[in-house]
């Protein structure tokens, strides 16, 4: 596992995932990202981070409460596939549940023991303790190191756990990397949002931790499992 020294100190155009040297793809929204040729990850370097302040702030904007029908169905239909996936799951942690856990209320409805995680929100965490399953929605993107939560996530598992992760994957072109599709693509918009995955990133994240692709919808949700 990478020290946090090592992580400081690594240079800005090195991968957050697997820390290769990586080269520049493309600027935009005020920014540049760089396109890593080893596990395939774009990412924004840390002199474009924004504050734990602005970051927080940023967060608190959104509509993500039980209240809200598109939030809420985005979880069940996520709940819906781990239940098709994923056997014998008594115990789960939402990591990056944000400041009002709703996935934690809808998985309890569904019968499974759930903690929370949440580096602004909700940051005690019980690294003794493993999960059946490990699921992460629409956090993946927000991670400075996402290597080191990786590390993190993995050693929380149980010997055979599931991770399931949800976060939009780029477009790929002839299956290429496509400067245009992403030039254009919403979800980079958002300034909190500085890594970015596609299939061959999880490819390279289920070989890397030893892990085994279950589910995959090419989209926005994948479930790996130990």
């Amino acid at each position: 596992m990478k020290s946090t020294t090592d992580l400081l100190n690594q240079k800005p155009n090195n991968c957050p995932l697997c820390f290769s040297p990586s080269d520049f793809f493309q600027e935009g929204e005020n920014r540049k990202y760089y396109l890593c040729p080893c596990c395939a990850m774009i990412f924004v370097p840390s002199d474009y981070f924004l504050s734990c302040e602005e970051e927080t702030g940023r967060y608190l904007e959104h509509e993500n409460n039980i209240e809200n029908e598109g939030y809420v169905a985005m979880f069940e239909n996520a709940i819906d596939c781990v239940k098709n996936s994923c056997s014998n799951v008594r115990s789960v942690l939402d990591y990056g549940c944000g400041y009002e856990p709703v996935l934690k209320t809808l998985l309890e409805k569904h019968g499974y023991e759930t903690d929370i995680y949440d580096e602004n929100f909700f940051p005690e965490l019980d690294l003794q303790k493993n999960y059946d399953l490990i699921i992460s929605t629409e956090a993946f993107e927000h991670f400075k190191y996402p290597g080191k939560e990786l590390d993190q996530l993995t050693s929380l598992l149980s010997p055979t756990g599931y991770l399931a992760v949800m976060t939009q994957f780029y477009s790929f072109k002839n299956k290429t990397t496509s400067k245009e599709l992403f030039k254009g693509w919403y979800y980079k918009r958002d300034p909190t949002h500085i890594v970015f995955y596609s299939d061959q990133t999880f490819d390279w994240v289920a070989k890397h931790y030893g892990l085994k692709i279950i589910f995959n919808n090419n989209k926005n949700f994948v479930i790996l499992q130990k």
